[in-house]
């Protein structure tokens, strides 16, 4: 208690000194706590996105070498995985889609997206149904013009109104809506509530193409996508002969996974590069307990002549060097605590607080830097002979 009542009071004394000694680990543990939490809120922000889009989907891309030969492929796609991966799959549908102006009345939308979909587009590209119906297969087969919409095309071209049963003019052509989904991505133009979905079978009157290329299979979970990607593979070959045309079979869970390794090596770098701040910081301490070993000489000299221990210095001099490093760590969290608050709202609009254990773990670190960059002024105070010390000036 002694040591630590004299480190308080040297602190004191020095206030502006012990402020800029603080300064490198303030700012490194800043930096560890913000650079986590941004990262944490980055992940999130990943994460969601790639949610709203729809997880396990497996994206299939056919190219034709020659057309005049190729294949209806999505129902034979739909077909098989109706009848022989049900059990795995959710759903397939084509992932097609255009630019077109939307009209209803005297309001017209310039570049809402059209979509091309099967009875099961919703499943697998996560879309709700609000109200009405969703496209159904007598829709696909009789290629009846009508279409779902988002809730960005609904709220915009019909305000408060009810657009079931409503003429909307896509691109030109009439089309009846009958059904609208729940906003998923903000609702607001150019996002994923910006669309409409059309039977695919409209192909040739929309797309003025015959076959459709790519496509998306929407699987359960994760754990059965390598399964479903080598039963495709399988009935691909068989379906498409290789003298006609080829496929390519893509994990769509492939980017979100790219993506959160990338911020993970990010942030390891950026860690490292707050631990060297932490490293200065704990230099600057050593720098600054060197100068008080010899600003306090004579005193260590009459401790010692008065028989002090040498243990007793060791233990003042390292007491200080951890408030010092101590109060610099508890100063960086409650500023790593503020920026990740701001900066989170500011850049991903989340609350982000760093994670308790980093926390944690950057105050202790804060500490441990002190005492080990203070035990060599420590050790040196201890060494001093007490003649030597008293004729200090």
């Amino acid at each position: 208690m002694n040591a630590l009542g004299m480190a308080l009071e040297s602190i004191r004394e020095k206030k502006g000194r012990s402020f800029l000694t603080m300064l490198g680990i303030i700012i490194g543990v800043t930096a560890v706590l913000v650079l986590v939490a941004l990262v944490s809120g980055y992940n999130a922000d990943i994460t969601a996105y790639y949610e709203k889009l729809g997880v396990n989907k497996v994206n299939v891309t056919v190219t034709w070498y020659d057309t005049s030969r190729s294949v209806d492929v999505m129902s034979a796609l739909y077909d098989y995985c109706d009848e022989e991966l049900s059990d795995m799959v959710e759903g397939v549908s084509p992932d097609v889609s255009t630019s077109l102006p939307m009209k209803y009345r005297t309001t017209t939308l310039d570049s809402s997206t059209v979509y091309l979909g099967s009875d099961e587009y919703a499943a697998c590209n996560n879309y709700t149904l609000e109200s009405g119906r969703d496209i159904n297969t007598f829709d696909i087969e009789q290629r009846n013009r009508v279409c779902v919409l988002g809730s960005y095309v609904a709220d915009s071209l019909f305000q408060y109104a009810d657009p079931i049963g409503e003429t909307v003019y896509l691109g030109g052509e009439p089309f009846t809506v009958v059904g609208t989904y729940y906003q998923k991505d903000g609702g607001t133009e150019g996002s994923m509530d910006d669309m409409a979905v059309i039977p695919y079978s409209l192909d040739r009157a929309i797309l003025q193409t015959d076959y459709l290329t790519a496509f998306t299979v929407k699987v359960d979970k994760s754990d059965n996508m390598e399964a479903v990607m080598a039963d495709l593979e399988v009935f691909l070959a068989d379906t498409i002969s290789s003298t006609v045309g080829e496929y390519e079979l893509e994990n769509g869970n492939a980017a979100m996974t790219e993506s959160t390794e990338e911020m993970t090596s990010m942030s390891v770098v950026l860690g490292g590069i707050a631990g060297i701040a932490l490293l200065v910081g704990g230099i600057g301490i050593m720098n600054i307990m060197l100068v008080t070993v010899t600003e306090r000489t004579r005193e260590i000299g009459i401790k010692k002549s008065i028989g002090a221990p040498r243990g007793e210095i060791i233990g003042q001099f390292l007491v200080e060097a951890a408030i010092l490093s101590g109060m610099g760590g508890v100063i960086g969290i409650l500023l790593g605590y503020g920026l990740s608050l701001i900066l989170g709202k500011a850049m991903y609009d989340l609350i982000l607080f760093p994670d308790s254990l980093v926390t944690a773990g950057a105050f202790a670190f804060s500490v441990i830097i002190g005492i080990v960059f203070g035990i060599y002024p420590a050790v040196k105070a201890s060494n001093l002979q007490p003649v030597d010390a008293l004729r200090a000036d």
